[in-house]
């Protein structure tokens, strides 16, 4: 296997599109939510990547997309996904190679704060909004690798 998260690039279990495509069977989530989400991802070519402030790109597979919609506060808003990832001002060390960045950015003149987890190679494994709040707790979890 080429992938080392597992064959749906997420480990063990539902993959993420067919765990999507359950919650849409089952009227938790909007096909048609999915669909603009899937547009997103098409229009701003997520999966090229997405310039970090520290001269890195982080990219977003199809997998990483579907299992990013988890999150209703992505899916309502995809355009976050770039947003988080274009604004991330740190980086702190997470299991595993991973590393967490921490964002905020400004949506319509309200401060918006989320978090992504990276893969060792960039990919995307899982990102949130969360609010202010959250944000502090997480800048209390691993040490911080960027900026020194």
């Amino acid at each position: 296997m080429d992938d080392p998260r597992g064959a749906s690039g997420h480990g063990r279990g539902e993959s993420p599109k067919r765990r999507v495509d359950r919650l849409i069977r089952e009227g938790r989530i909007a096909h048609l939510a999915v669909e603009a989400a899937l547009q997103v991802w098409r229009d701003e070519r997520l999966w090229e990547g997405v310039a970090l402030g520290n001269g890195e790109s982080a990219f977003v597979t199809e997998n990483d997309l579907y299992h990013v919609l988890v999150d209703d506060r992505i899916l309502r808003k995809p355009e976050r996904i770039r947003s988080i990832l274009a604004n991330i001002l740190e980086l702190r060390a997470a299991k595993r190679g991973r590393r967490m960045g921490l964002s905020r950015w400004d949506e319509s003149g309200i401060t918006a704060w989320g978090y992504v987890i990276l893969e060792p190679d960039g990919s995307v494994r899982t990102m949130h909004v969360l609010d202010e709040r959250g944000m502090r707790k997480k800048t209390r979890r691993g040490e911080r690798i960027w900026p020194l």
